[in-house]
């Protein structure tokens, strides 16, 4: 049987379907992807050339593409999602590519019997009244892109009850690694320090209190691992993909100044972002319970990143 991957030229999608190829998990894996977040296929082209029978890049938009059109197709994997600040500037856009494409996608896999695997987000929950955030806790998300995450998890609920849908949700932390954006308002810092240090510029720019602005960041390869995990249990669950381990900016740069043999000049400005929140780190019971635990540290993710940007031209 085959595969989809929606969104699967980006960040995640590309690793997903290196993983996929690796392990020989389906007949045929069809990406579908409009380019937005990356505007071409740097992802994806040496699979697509070193794999062509088993991999095929289809130009789409999910919010309306007809997924019948693809044969023998047994998983779908939507990870596709404009960036959460590219919501904020176009939210018409935002909600299209979010919210109009889960229904498509959720709609699809319930009348064809297909497992669908969804790329939800941390966005999704309330200002955090403790830490590590539950997936039980409340969701009331104060942005576009949260909100139409959840609406996307409370349709895939819906037609888990009515139409007996079979899926798996992963809501993500702060994932990072190579292949990560450069633009954004979280995980994003890591590339653009980085790569201001392989550049000779040792400024870095901070909003706000680098105490105070704590991430739970998760390696992609581990975030792999929990789709992939999450998949073979089936239990028709939500898993909060992180570290339960919080790490403040100032200890990311601290890590970065020591991997990286220099020292910074942190240039701190005032954080007007209301959208973001200071603390988010969470959970991960329900991961743990079907025997996932991240493997990678964030000095050795950091490390591996580094030696990626290193590799740009």
């Amino acid at each position: 049987m085959n595969c989809i991957i929606t969104g699967g030229a980006g960040f995640i999608g590309s690793h997903l379907s290196e993983y996929l190829i690796k392990n020989n998990k389906y007949g045929k894996i069809f990406i579908i992807d409009n380019l937005v977040r990356t505007n071409n296929l740097r992802n994806i082209k040496h699979l697509i050339e070193k794999y062509p029978e088993k991999i095929e890049f289809i130009y789409g938009d999910v919010s309306w593409f007809n997924f019948t059109t693809i044969p023998n197709v047994s998983c779908l994997f939507h990870l596709a999602a404009t960036r959460i600040n590219r919501c904020v500037q176009y939210p018409e856009e935002g909600h299209r590519y979010i919210t109009d494409s889960g229904y498509n996608i959720v709609n699809y896999c319930a009348n064809n019997n297909v497992y669908l695997y969804f790329a939800s987000s941390a966005s999704v929950y309330a200002s955090p009244k403790r830490l590590p955030i539950l997936e039980s806790d409340p969701c009331e998300p104060p942005t576009l892109y949260g909100s139409s995450k959840l609406y996307t998890e409370n349709i895939i609920r819906n037609f888990s009850h009515t139409k007996n849908l079979r899926y798996s949700i992963n809501r993500y932390f702060s994932v990072y690694g190579p292949r990560m954006d450069s633009t954004g308002v979280y995980t994003e810092v890591i590339f653009n320090w980085l790569n201001n240090i392989f550049h000779g510029n040792h400024d870095i720019i901070v909003y706000g209190d680098p105490h105070q602005k704590i991430l739970d960041l998760v390696y992609v390869d581990d975030v792999i691992k929990a789709i992939s995990k999450s998949i073979d249990a089936g239990k028709n669950e939500v898993y909060n993909v992180s570290t339960e381990y919080g790490t403040t900016l100032n200890e990311l740069i601290n890590i970065i100044e020591i991997l990286a043999g220099t020292s910074l000049n942190i240039i701190q400005k005032p954080d007007t972002r209301t959208d973001i929140e200071a603390k988010r780190i969470g959970s991960t019971k329900n991961l743990r319970a079907i025997e996932w635990t991240p493997e990678i540290s964030i000095t050795e993710g950091i490390k591996k990143t580094y030696e990626w940007i290193s590799t740009l031209e």
